[in-house]
């Protein structure tokens, strides 16, 4: 391999693992379950070179199990007016094949495929769009509890991103799969399984302690299966870690000591995963009772059922932002901002500007401070008018 061949190949990996990282970050902090489909969809075309996705999920159609169409894309023909077209989970297509056998399916070309092969789906729709399939790769989505959730599929590697395919050019411009396309969609799949499970739990029982441990645990389970050389180490802090959860009755503000003691517990898996946590101190400025309570309200709902919130003082906030960097949690601060004010003027309530000052720490698993030092660091800041009015 030639120096140039070598750091074309370093290139496209460090592309990647931004690309994933990057689709890692906003899915887990993403509250719109459609907006995570999306996301799911661009990453897999994007990482594979693929000329289209499909994210289906499996939902109860006419008291029959199927496939829904949630999220799907595709760069030559226009497919997403078939959105919320369902499909049996059955051997007729290829997406209910997976679904039926729960197991990933690759077909390098769909030409040479007899004439009664059981997966003929895929030529409805391509009869339907003057379109033809050629190559495709269909994973299964599953729950914490390797129960079905639904499918990832996606069709037509091209050789190039740019060219779009038709039912004349087709076999001329498409390329094989790799197994590294395959890992990728794997990989986005079991994302999505785990993102999908969160959601479900947090709407049975919203904010409860029993939702945060239940998350917490999937979240761990997923790390110890991927990082094997931490396996007896992670499972000893996790269970510690959710054994400090198991305290009914709490506010959905923690206090400072309460808050402080749970998120050590919580630092202390930090290092070993070696995960970013950014931490937040908010002060605000303004007396009015309404918009007092009216930021309570947000920042006790609208952030992640992980992240800790802590009431200092009736104007003074802390959240903990766990797998942050400093920057999204500015973003993050904005939206609290911008829920705060949309929540004031539906309830009538008279302002045009908020006053609150923010000041952030981003907190590295090697960080030498104490969690206290850091606290009063920006609680100084924010009392000092030294922070952040964001705008």
């Amino acid at each position: 391999m030639s120096m140039f061949e070598a750091y074309e190949q370093i290139t496209r990996l460090k592309n990647t693992i931004e690309q994933f990282s990057s689709f890692i970050i906003n899915a887990s902090t993403e509250k719109d379950l459609d907006e995570i489909f999306a996301l799911a969809v661009d990453t897999c075309i994007n990482l594979t070179g693929s000329d289209g996705a499909t994210v289906y999920l499996k939902e109860v159609v006419d008291k029959e199990e199927k496939l829904v169409i949630k999220a799907t894309k595709n760069l030559s023909v226009n497919f997403e007016f078939y959105l919320g077209y369902s499909i049996p989970i059955s051997a007729i297509s290829l997406c209910g094949y997976t679904a039926l056998h729960k197991k990933p399916v690759v077909i390098s070309d769909t030409l040479n495929l007899p004439e009664n092969h059981e997966f003929r789906q895929f030529k409805f729709f391509d009869k339907s769009l003057h379109y033809v399939t050629i190559n495709t790769i269909s994973v299964p989505v599953f729950d914490f509890e390797n129960d079905l959730l639904g499918v990832v599929q996606v069709i037509n590697k091209k050789a190039k991103p740019s060219i779009k395919i038709d039912e004349n050019n087709a076999s001329l411009l498409t390329i094989n799969y790799t197994e590294t396309d395959i890992k990728i969609v794997l990989a986005v799949a079991a994302l999505l399984g785990l993102i999908i499970d969160r959601f479900r739990t947090y709407e049975k029982n919203e904010l409860s302690i029993s939702n945060t441990q239940k998350m917490l645990y999937n979240v761990f389970e997923s790390i110890k299966k991927s990082i094997s050389t931490l396996n007896d180490i992670l499972i000893n802090g996790q269970q510690k870690f959710i054994e400090a959860l198991q305290i009914e009755n709490k506010e959905k503000l923690y206090s400072l000591k309460e808050g402080i003691e749970l998120f050590k517990k919580e630092y202390e898996l930090t290092k070993i995963t070696e995960t970013i946590t950014t931490i937040a101190y908010i002060k605000n400025k303004d007396t009015d009772t309404k918009i007092v309570n009216t930021l309570h309200e947000v920042i006790s709902t609208e952030i992640r059922p992980y992240d800790i919130p802590v009431k200092v003082k009736e104007d003074e906030y802390v959240i903990f932002f766990h797998n942050v960097d400093i920057i999204k949690a500015g973003m993050i601060a904005k939206r609290i901002e911008r829920k705060t004010l949309e929540k004031l003027r539906l309830n009538d309530i008279s302002v045009s500007t908020l006053n609150f000052t923010w000041s952030f720490y981003e907190l590295k698993p090697d960080e030498e401070k104490s969690i206290e030092e850091i606290l009063c660091f920006l609680q100084k800041k924010v009392n000092e008018s030294d922070g952040e009015t964001l705008k």
